[in-house]
């Protein structure tokens, strides 16, 4: 699993509904990516529809001559030794358990290896980076028990910095932020501090860097998603960094007017003072974005080990430290 070429994508964020994404999921495969966790809920749709998701992708994959379900590193191994891009399920938020931490069993069973407590907003489980955030409640400690219990990692993506050190404080496994930027670079809301990159780092999690224009402070290109890179790795070291480039089709049928129409009715996801909404819209680096990342990388001085690392081996050692098989 060291080998070069294993390129990860801790968090992929095709819009989740039954029946769209499929090209964009291909969009990685074409890219050189050998697994993508991929979205199957968020907070703003309920358990229903991502179970309805989750079930719909499976089907797809299973299939496909070119992907396969990996809830496993030997399910990883296996669809590469065959030329297949690997593929498991994540979902933003608690709000998809319906308030019972069983549920986190179904989910498991349907494929989700990878879960976040909150979605901006908070939830009965934990504080969003948009809200007034109240921490991990009880109900969440018994969401990551069960998630450290199955084996599911634990994600801080897209929640406030004190349910992060929370989760942290609860996981008996490593924490990992899948998707953000850092907020010494730009100071968004939905990024992390240099105390939460070291505090990840210290369990033995990693950082994802997303690549979008928004919380990167600056266009979504590989030089600008490699200050990040580098942030991270100069606060932590390059073995708790990632890539979580958490990319969507922005334009086209494969986004669809329904996505549209749930970021109008719920501005308090996307709170217009944090620069959503923008007439310009927001530009997402797309998955064939590794090709000058790598280059960039090498060119700034990371040696082929510490790019190995970065593209695949750290979000690999955390899945082969936390997930069962």
């Amino acid at each position: 699993m060291d080998a070069y070429d294993l390129i990860w994508e801790a968090h992929a964020g095709i819009f989740p509904a039954p029946g769209r994404g499929w090209e964009a999921l291909r969009a990685y495969r074409d890219a050189g990516f050998s697994h993508v966790s991929l979205n199957v809920g968020f907070d703003l749709l309920d358990g229903a529809h991502a179970l309805a998701t989750a079930r719909d992708w499976s089907r797809r994959i299973a299939a496909s001559d070119w992907a396969q379900m990996a809830g496993s590193l030997a399910g990883i191994e296996a669809a590469r030794a065959a030329g297949k891009l690997s593929v498991a399920f994540d979902i933003e938020g608690a709000v998809a358990l319906g308030g019972d931490a069983g549920n986190v069993e179904v989910f498991h069973q349907l494929g989700v290896r990878q879960m976040l407590l909150a979605y901006n907003r908070n939830t009965d489980a934990a504080g969003g980076c948009h809200d007034d955030d109240h921490g991990l409640t009880a109900f969440g400690r018994r969401v990551v028990a069960e998630m450290n219990r199955l084996g599911m990692i634990v994600d801080g993506a897209h929640a406030g910095e004190r349910t992060v050190m929370d989760l942290l404080e609860a996981s008996q496994d490593p924490v990992v932020i899948s998707h953000a930027g850092c907020k010494a670079l730009a100071g968004h809301g939905r990024n992390v501090s240099d105390a939460v990159v070291r505090a990840v780092a210290a369990q033995g999690g990693v950082v994802g860097i997303c690549g979008i224009d928004l919380f990167l402070g600056g266009p979504a290109d590989a030089r600008v998603i490699a200050d990040h890179i580098d942030h991270v790795a100069s606060v932590a070291g390059p073995a708790h960094v990632a890539l979580g480039l958490d990319w969507f089709p922005t334009e086209g049928a494969q986004v669809g007017e329904d996505v549209a129409t749930i970021l109008a009715a719920h501005p308090e996801f996307w709170p217009p003072a944090e620069g959503y909404g923008r007439a310009e819209g927001v530009q997402v680096a797309s998955p064939s974005i590794i090709v000058a990342l790598k280059s960039e990388l090498l060119n700034r001085g990371w040696s082929a080990g510490d790019c190995a690392a970065l593209f695949g081996g750290n979000f690999a050692r955390v899945a082969r430290q936390v997930w069962r098989g």
